[in-house]
């Protein structure tokens, strides 16, 4: 363990931050932290309770950014994901590229579909409403994009990235996450405790720190190790003892 980690343990993560917080005499913001364990209630909350724990130490203020990892903050995270960045201009040409691409993948998975162009660098698969093509939390659309985005830069200086969406999936996702950070956001301003939103792709913790990026009384920060991270939103201020 990196000397400069101290570890904290209580009975959840939020009590564990609110420690480090303490203990350092620093805002949520100014704090590196690393969840080692989220802890467990065990048998009816009596046999087998786990403590939760993580790792805390002073931010390193060239590795951060505002209230967010500098890897997360700019447009060019989502890319190296294979997810779809801020919209740029892409030639008729490369769309139509696409389309072929998709309809090729899709065949392939036997899912046979209509794929058109939309506006904003959008891919339109025309599904049947089952949501087959979106899958849990629309993993498998996300696959299909990333597979698309591959396949499309194989060989190219120049990269160019689409937007793979069904049934409008990708629209009412964007507002269900936004609608959920300002929700979480109020309830955290009201109670003074901080929540964790569950584990979430670069792009979808992206859309929840900029949800939140103007909100004075509350900082945003993910959480964890590998893709998949949780985000974590905090009260600005904690009282000093």
């Amino acid at each position: 363990m990196d000397e400069d980690y101290r570890e904290f343990e209580a009975k959840t993560v939020d009590e564990a931050i609110v420690t480090a917080m303490r203990t350092f005499r620093s805002d949520f913001e100014d704090l590196e932290i690393q969840v080692i364990s989220e802890g467990s209630k065990g048998l009816f909350g009596l046999v087998g309770t786990k403590s939760a724990k993580i790792l805390a130490r002073p931010a390193r203020r060239q590795e951060t950014q505002g209230n967010r990892p500098v890897q997360e903050t700019g447009p060019e995270a989502p890319e190296k994901k294979g997810l779809a960045p801020e919209q740029q201009a892409v030639s008729r040409e490369d769309m139509e590229h696409a389309c072929r691409v998709v309809t090729e993948i899709l065949n392939h998975m036997n899912i046979p579909s209509e794929v058109r162009i939309g506006k904003d660098n959008i891919i339109e698969v025309v599904g049947d409403g089952s949501g087959l093509l979106i899958g849990k939390r629309g993993q498998t659309l996300d696959s299909l994009q990333f597979i698309t985005n591959r396949i499309l830069n194989k060989n190219r200086e120049v990269p160019f990235y689409v937007t793979v969406d069904t049934e409008g999936y990708r629209q009412r996702h964007m507002d269900h996450l936004r609608s959920m950070a300002v929700k979480m956001g109020q309830k955290v301003k009201r109670t003074g405790q901080s929540v964790f939103l569950e584990k979430m792709n670069p792009y979808d913790r992206r859309i929840i720190h900029l949800a939140l990026k103007n909100d004075s009384q509350v900082n945003t920060k993910s959480v964890g190790d590998g893709v998949y991270k949780k985000v974590l939103i905090a009260p600005k201020r904690v009282s000093r003892s």
